[in-house]
């Protein structure tokens, strides 16, 4: 995977690595949250801050570990531990997390974790995982908002039990949820395509009709993946490095859910030492907008679609 740039994480409030200058701090906004350490005792220390922030789970290394301070202007209101590859590759894993209780009930923590996930799964990573204390209500509230559901996983510890849960983002397309894919497929294809294609080819791509399309494309290689939010807003499918069918709802358009979507895509291509490349018709301009903020450039190559209009292809070079 590549190197996490932290100030990427959000564009609300400014991220940066916690050291243990910033200790005092931590344990300000910490020893606040009473409730946290009711359930999960002992209460916060200085030391414990300190041995939290170099603990590693079973094979991790110290470049595999976040410890994050999310601050508004020079306030710490959160901080985050967070774990790239545990507990496998493709697993981000929230070790902890804690808003200050000045900004408790209002969106913050929400918005950070929202922030947060589509940034993670841009850099490849399809799930987030955690866990939380057995009984405490505001934490099972918290993060079952946030789209977290239990796995039926659960670790008896010394005074508490750990109930284990995990957000998807991004799931490979099978048999179970190729509906979803040929629905998102159909509905933005016919959109994207009613401006230079009559009404009767439109017409013609159906949910079940792309669902065909979609078979037909993994039977000869091509891997579709899912994107959600809650519920299914974009669709993509790579062949070794080639990107395609990149399609996103409608309504859920200029949300950012495309470019997520192409950084996972872009990423899993890159972990195969390939280069990522795609192409558009000549005359898809949003798309090509897209494809140029997110580094990827126009080749020579061009395929002939119709008398009047033409494909071509573009390659990631960052």
């Amino acid at each position: 995977m590549m190197k996490l740039k932290v100030d990427n994480l959000s564009q609300k409030y400014a991220v940066k690595l916690l050291g243990k200058s910033d200790v005092s701090s931590i344990y300000s906004l910490c020893s606040k949250n009473t409730l946290y350490y009711d359930f999960c005792p002992p209460f916060v220390t200085p030391e414990s801050i300190k041995a939290d922030m170099t603990a590693l789970p079973p094979g991790k290394r110290r470049e595999d570990k976040f410890y994050l301070g999310y601050f508004d202007n020079d306030n710490l209101i959160a901080v985050m531990d967070l774990i790239l590859g545990y507990p496998d590759e493709d697993i981000a894993y929230i070790g902890f997390f804690m808003t200050d209780v000045s900004v408790q009930g209002k969106g913050v923590g929400s918005a950070i974790i929202s922030e947060m996930s589509q940034f993670i799964c841009s850099q490849g990573y399809s799930d987030i995982q955690l866990g939380w204390v057995k009984g405490n209500p505001q934490a099972e509230h918290f993060w079952h908002k946030n789209g977290f559901k239990e796995t039926g996983k659960m670790y008896d510890m010394d005074d508490f039990t750990v109930v284990e849960a995990q957000k998807n983002i991004v799931i490979p397309v099978t048999e179970e949820n190729i509906s979803d894919a040929a629905r998102i497929h159909s509905v933005s294809w016919q959109e994207s395509h009613r401006s230079f294609c009559n009404e009767d080819f439109i017409q013609k791509h159906t949910v079940e009709h792309q669902k065909e399309y979609i078979r037909a494309k993994m039977k000869n290689g091509s891997k579709f993946y899912l994107l959600y939010d809650k519920e299914p807003v974009a669709v993509v499918s790579i062949n070794e490095g080639l990107i395609e069918d990149l399609y996103v709802l409608p309504e859920h358009q200029n949300k950012g859910y495309g470019t997520q979507l192409l950084g996972y895509v872009i990423a899993k291509i890159q972990k195969l030492g390939l280069i990522p490349s795609l192409w558009i018709l000549e005359n898809n301009k949003g798309a090509e907008r897209l494809y140029l903020r997110q580094g990827f450039v126009p080749t020579e190559n061009r395929n002939h679609i119709t008398g009047k209009l033409d494909e071509v292809e573009f390659r990631y070079e960052q």
